[in-house]
């Protein structure tokens, strides 16, 4: 029963809407009537600064990575049969994405599987993060540099169950990051438009909010 619990739990923990959260008791506004209208990590910067920008990417890392951490390495729950821990990480990032609060349209998961991927392999999360600037940097588009970031961290899976012996990065690894890929490219499906058409917004931290 209790691995049964704990995977609501992470929904839960992942469903927090931390960026309207911090929006409205810092700025009085609420951040899903500014910029891209979506309650992620980039509209937090975007809309409300690099203050509380900064702030909502940690809670959103730590939301899906704290739990699965603690059971990954037996500090919580270590005598109990339990699902594996990728299971509650990837529960929370369906929370983010799916929250129960918002009618189930959250955001867009980046910031949240990063969190999962850190605190699972954080090798592979942060070799990442060079790529993820790389891009943003070139084309001043995060949603391309999220996108890109994560199908190579799904190539990475894959690359990893193939060919390494570690027991860490096994079928579940591989198949809970494809899906995570697939999840986060549908979600940006209404970007990779706006790319073409020329009106998705580029990157903008820096600039002082609204």
């Amino acid at each position: 029963m209790l691995k049964y619990i704990l995977v609501l739990l992470a929904y839960l923990l992942g469903s927090i809407p931390f960026s309207y959260i911090l929006g409205e008791y810092f700025r009085h506004d609420d951040i899903r009537k500014h910029g891209s209208g979506n309650i992620g990590t980039t509209n937090a910067f975007r809309v409300f600064g690099k203050m509380i920008g900064v702030s909502v990417l940690i809670l959103d890392v730590l939301k899906s990575g704290l739990l699965l951490f603690l059971i990954k390495n037996d500090i919580i729950f270590a005598d109990k049969e339990l699902f594996h821990p990728l299971i509650y990480g990837f529960a929370s990032v369906l929370g983010h994405i799916f929250p129960v609060w918002f009618k189930f349209r959250g955001g867009k998961g980046v910031a949240t599987s990063f969190g999962l991927l850190l605190a699972y392999s954080p090798i592979t999360a942060l070799a990442l993060i060079p790529m993820f600037i790389v891009i943003t940097v070139l084309t001043r588009y995060v949603s391309l540099a999220s996108t890109f970031s994560t199908l190579t961290a799904a190539y990475l899976g894959t690359f990893l169950y193939i060919y390494s012996n570690s027991t860490d990065y096994n079928l579940i690894f591989m198949v809970i990051l494809i899906l995570i890929t697939l999840l986060i490219f549908v979600r940006h499906r209404s970007n990779f438009k706006r790319i073409r058409n020329g009106t998705e917004n580029k990157i903008t931290i820096g600039k002082k909010p609204y």
